[in-house]
């Protein structure tokens, strides 16, 4: 199983480089890292809120 980083690296350089998929391909991969990065941003943001803050 492909960690979030590999996938977000592969999902990356395919987006880069268009030419080498389908109209319909390209789209999907475009979606994919588009939601791959919100959810990643997402769970950031939770582990930020869950770490207590210095005084």
């Amino acid at each position: 199983m492909q960690t979030d980083r590999s996938r977000l690296r592969e999902l990356e350089i395919r987006v880069a480089n268009p030419q080498h998929w389908s109209a319909g391909e390209n789209q999907i991969n475009v979606e994919n890292l588009r939601q791959l990065r919100f959810r990643l941003d997402d769970q950031l943001k939770r582990l930020r809120q869950q770490r207590p803050s210095r005084p």
